[in-house]
């Protein structure tokens, strides 16, 4: 995502004292594995899959199946993973082509059908049997979304979603379509060279130029218009759904968030300003008894609740595992 520098270092700030008050984070467990897909051209193309499975053997908990925005990884949601462990629950991190945990391949588009094409590929391989919560972050929650349509899902949890039209980091689109053209046109050195130190000057955290350019054709390939269909279908489904967005969020404005939530049927929603106090978590947990789920905003929250918010996560996670184990005994 492309965005203002002070807002980043600022938001980075809060994240790191957050990062030295938690207890120290365990090592992920990450797995390799072919995947065969058909690229947008209809022609198939297999890669080694990176990703994050905490526990391979299963859970009789549950699974939680995680999307990253871009760019991103499977370690956007350590904090999340950290207490999924305590729980039992298995964590599977999705790392899409192109992010330096999965290679890319030629003629990546970074579409959403692309991204959903390797996405069905790697979740019907695993076969999963059991439990399932699908949970994303910011531009994974499209492809979170599209996915929980497709498998059967007890829950769709998305943190920070990038909503139904285009927003403020990446306004006006035409000028990141200048930059990926410009690109283009470069050398590959000189164009690597150009948006691996254009990402660094926004304060995006890249390895290199090859996963600055694919952050940047997979927000600019955003799906946002097409997305409402998704919605529509996931409102017939019984998947348990938990949205929770933010005031200060520099990737995405509140309005935009607000006008996507009154197509989710059914959640009951909470506002708060700065803390959601913990008498609260109660109050949030429960409307999934009676509602389809809950949304939660907090004003002077920022793009990273997937670290801010990992408790309340958490909590919704293990209260919707909860309710499907309810449900098998009657």
């Amino acid at each position: 995502m492309i965005f203002g520098r002070t807002a980043l270092l600022k938001t980075t700030g809060q994240i790191r004292n957050f990062a030295v008050a938690s207890t120290e984070m365990s090592e992920p467990k990450v797995h390799k594995r072919p995947v065969k897909f058909p690229k947008m051209d209809g022609k198939p193309v297999e890669i080694q899959a990176v990703y994050e499975d905490s526990l391979s053997s299963g859970s009789s908990v549950g699974t939680v199946v995680a999307f990253h925005g871009s760019p991103g990884s499977h370690k956007d949601f350590k904090f999340i993973r950290q207490k999924l462990d305590d729980m039992g629950v298995r964590f599977i991190g999705i790392n899409y082509p192109g992010f330096k945990q999965t290679d890319g391949y030629s003629g990546q588009q970074h579409c959403n059908e692309e991204r959903q094409n390797y996405t069905n590929a790697f979740l019907k391989d695993l076969s999963l049997t059991e439990k399932v919560i699908f949970l994303a972050h910011s531009r994974g929650c499209e492809n979170a979304l599209m996915t929980a349509t497709t498998f059967p899902a007890d829950g769709l949890v998305m943190m920070n979603p990038v909503g139904l039209r285009i927003h403020k980091s990446i306004r006006p689109l035409s000028r990141l379509q200048r930059i990926e053209y410009v690109y283009d046109l470069l050398p590959k050195f000189l164009a690597d060279a150009m948006i691996y130190r254009m990402y660094h000057s926004f304060g995006l955290k890249v390895h290199d130029g090859e996963e600055a350019i694919n952050a940047l054709r997979s927000v600019i390939r955003c799906g946002l218009e097409t997305t409402l269909p998704f919605i529509q279908k996931l409102q017939k489904q019984d998947t348990k759904t938990f949205m929770i967005f933010a005031g200060r969020d520099i990737i995405v404005e509140e309005e935009i968030i607000f006008e996507s939530l009154k197509e989710y049927k059914n959640l009951e929603h909470f506002n708060y300003d700065t803390d959601i106090p913990s008498d609260d978590f109660s109050k949030i947990l429960k409307s999934f008894d009676s509602c389809k789920g809950a949304s939660v905003f907090v004003k002077k929250d920022t793009h990273y609740q997937n670290k801010l918010r990992a408790d309340l996560v958490v909590d919704v996670v293990k209260k919707i595992f909860s309710l499907n184990d309810v449900k098998n005994k009657l």
